[in-house]
């Protein structure tokens, strides 16, 4: 839920460069969790230090203490002050994204690779079908309300359904940090006229992984990093929407919002593709009509289609940040 806090920085930046007090500290937290006691983990992932206490004493203190009380200073604070989650570190930067950050792109590969080489093959694609009255729900478990541990759950529920298309590197040989605003760039083609795209950026932990004591396998498990939904109908513009033909290859390319995390060497960046995340986001009728006065008969299946071939390459666009 961080995308109105990095785009707003961007903002007064963009504005205003250099005449405003305007810095970004980011933490691995739910909303609020930077004012509670510990911050040293959120779900099953541990961040290795009390994140929350660690804001509080080298942000918090100073920044109130100059502002409120005229004591002391704010000239240690960063421009740019970023818990980096994955090497679990807190890192200063001048800049937000910052220099070196450089887009990469990562294509969808025919049986379910993810690499930078663009597939050469014509023709190929992963399909499923999305049916409404069966959703992909946002987390495994049932709960009255929504939970905060979402943001850093275990994907692989997700990864086992019909409806989830999987795409994933191997093995990473050397650390990659991801620092800035990840793009999903697809190509697809859908059996109706309208649907919806969920992206998802994953860290696969290794098999082996453990924290030591812990209540929860970890090993192989698939941490959302982040996710974000494209209602396909405004994927050319959000004040004109539009039906799409069924059967014709159309690019659907939304932002998702900023991440910052390293994938360690010996896990694995996997990329989730489906058209449903209930109740995150209601669910689509699949059909280009009014949502909000549809009723039940017309909530109809979907075949869609991720092509990944030469001429329609599905891909992600990582900023990663160079050594």
């Amino acid at each position: 839920d961080c995308f109105g806090a990095w785009r707003f920085y961007e903002a007064v930046e963009e504005k205003n460069p250099g005449k405003s007090f305007n810095k970004v500290v980011m933490g691995p937290w739910y909303h609020g969790q930077w004012s509670r006691p510990d911050g040293s983990s959120l779900g099953h992932v541990r961040f290795g230090s009390k994140t929350a206490e660690w804001y509080q004493n080298n942000i918090e203190i100073p920044f109130f203490n100059y502002h409120l009380k005229e004591k002391g200073n704010v000239a240690n604070i960063a421009e740019a002050t970023i818990f980096m989650t994955g090497e679990n570190q807190w890192k200063n930067f001048d800049q937000w994204p910052p220099a070196g950050s450089k887009d990469e792109i990562m294509y969808f590969q025919p049986g379910g690779g993810l690499d930078a080489a663009k597939p050469a093959i014509s023709g190929s694609f992963s399909e499923y079908t999305s049916d409404p009255a069966h959703p992909v729900p946002y987390t495994e478990d049932v709960h009255s309300d929504r939970t905060r541990e979402y943001m850093t759950d275990d994907q692989r529920f997700a990864s086992r359904r019909p409806d989830v298309l999987v795409f994933q590197t191997p093995e990473l040989k050397d650390d990659v940090t991801v620092t800035g605003t990840v793009i999903a760039d697809l190509l697809v083609s859908i059996s109706t006229t309208d649907a919806d795209f969920v992206v998802k950026i994953i860290d696969v932990f290794p098999d082996q992984f453990s924290y030591g004591r812990q209540e929860y396998p970890m090993g192989g498990y698939q941490m959302l990093v982040r996710g974000e939904i494209m209602r396909g109908r405004y994927r050319n513009s959000f004040e004109k929407p539009v039906a799409f033909t069924p059967g014709k290859t159309e690019k659907v390319k939304f932002e998702l919002p900023d991440i910052a995390h390293t994938f360690k060497k010996g896990h694995r960046i996997m990329v989730q593709v489906q058209s449903s995340w209930f109740p995150l986001a209601d669910r689509n009728p699949q059909q280009f009509i009014n949502i909000y006065t549809c009723d039940d008969k017309d909530f109809i299946k979907a075949n869609i289609k991720i092509h990944h071939d030469a001429k329609n390459a599905s891909a992600i666009i990582l900023p990663i940040l160079s050594n």
